[in-house]
């Protein structure tokens, strides 16, 4: 049993497991008083109080472990904390960056080199340190992404500094390093990062290749849809999904990747399309994937208990149908009759996303 083993590791995944069982501890007694008090089970009382001093050792040791959270006032704290290191995070990436920049042209070339590789290693040091110490991770989290805005600064000034080519290859280079952390310390905020990162560095690689410039990679979104796809995909790959929780983020980035794009390119084909096909077909194609695609996907998240795809697709299929409805409409209808229309529509999606969401929780309209 858990409360009699030490755990071989403190990874996210770990942490993840502990979590619920000390939920299903919490539930248990919860439920087990509702039972006595409607007198469907009788527990003697030297019964209970083996019970409970099972539970009692069983939560101590996962708070010794994994510092769980035991009642909902700590669930709303770690929540409160994930948000706090969020936004310390970014707060202390920015204000790091704009530090580097206020006494950057004080300093000689090699100390500058010798500044971004120290900054680097000390940073790398810091996240493997609060890995080892903090079970939570989240310090750990803050660190890394620390360390990571500390990464993409080297390589802009780097580059300044020699006077380089900007190209897409710094994008790959961000991934890598983003995946390299994730992977190093289960942090799916960084999976999320590094995945946006390599996707963004092939939507750039294109660019460049038909002969535009590899920074307006978000005004042509097209290979982000077998990207998407690909992703989607791998998060069946043991492999990239080994971390509890990233086969989540494979996901979501995939799902998101794959339909996002449509919004673009249904709505304004001409701007965002490479046309590979005649503008008719085009238009037509992105219009049925538009609408086709989240319908699939809500389906299959629905099918698979997967909420994050199937909320991801839905959200993305009233942004569609809005899009299309402003692209269709707008000109044609009077003002009064088109928000009328809206107004219904978002009735209708309303009592749809209703229904999915009794088929999600198992139950019956």
């Amino acid at each position: 049993m858990m409360a009699s083993q030490e755990p071989a590791t403190t990874s996210s995944g770990a942490r993840q497991d502990a979590q619920r069982r000390a939920d299903q501890i919490a539930a248990f007694g919860r439920e087990l008083a509702e039972l006595q008090r409607a007198g469907v089970v009788a527990l003697d009382s030297e019964a209970r109080a083996r019970i409970e001093r099972h539970h009692a050792d069983l939560l101590a040791t996962l708070t010794r472990q994994f510092d769980v959270d035991r009642t909902e006032s700590q669930r709303q704290m770690t929540l409160g904390m994930r948000v706090a290191s969020l936004i310390g995070a970014v707060t202390l990436s920015a204000g790091i960056v704009l530090f580097f920049y206020r006494f950057w042209g004080l300093m000689t070339m090699p100390l500058q080199v010798a500044v971004l590789a120290a900054t680097l290693i000390v940073a790398l040091w810091a996240v493997e340190l609060a890995a080892r110490r903090e079970p939570t991770r989240y310090i750990a989290a803050v660190l890394s992404i620390i360390a990571a805005a500390g990464f993409a600064l080297n390589l802009g000034v780097v580059g300044a500094i020699f006077d380089m080519t900007p190209s897409p290859h710094i994008l790959i280079a961000w991934a890598a390093f983003a995946l390299a952390l994730a992977y190093a310390y289960g942090l799916r905020l960084l999976l999320a990062a590094g995945l946006a990162a390599a996707m963004g560095y092939i939507v750039g690689l294109t660019a460049q290749a038909t002969g535009l410039d590899w920074a307006i990679l978000l005004q042509r979104p097209e290979p982000l849809i077998p990207l998407g796809a690909a992703a989607f995909l791998l998060s069946f790959w043991r492999p990239a999904i080994r971390p509890e929780g990233f086969a989540r983020v494979w996901r979501l980035m995939g799902t998101a990747a794959l339909l996002l794009p449509l919004v673009f390119l249904a709505t304004g084909t001409e701007a965002f399309s490479y046309q590979p096909l005649p503008l008719a077909v085009l238009h037509a194609v992105y219009d049925i994937l538009g609408f086709g695609l989240p319908v699939v996907a809500i389906w299959f998240g629905i099918r698979r208990r997967w909420p994050e795809v199937a909320n991801a697709a839905s959200a993305f299929l009233v942004l569609f149908v809005y899009a299309k409805c402003f692209d269709w409409w707008w000109s044609l209808l009077p003002r009064y009759l088109f928000f009328l229309l809206l107004g219904g529509l978002a009735m209708g999606a309303m009592a749809l996303l209703a229904t999915l969401r009794l088929r999600m929780r198992g139950g019956v309209r």
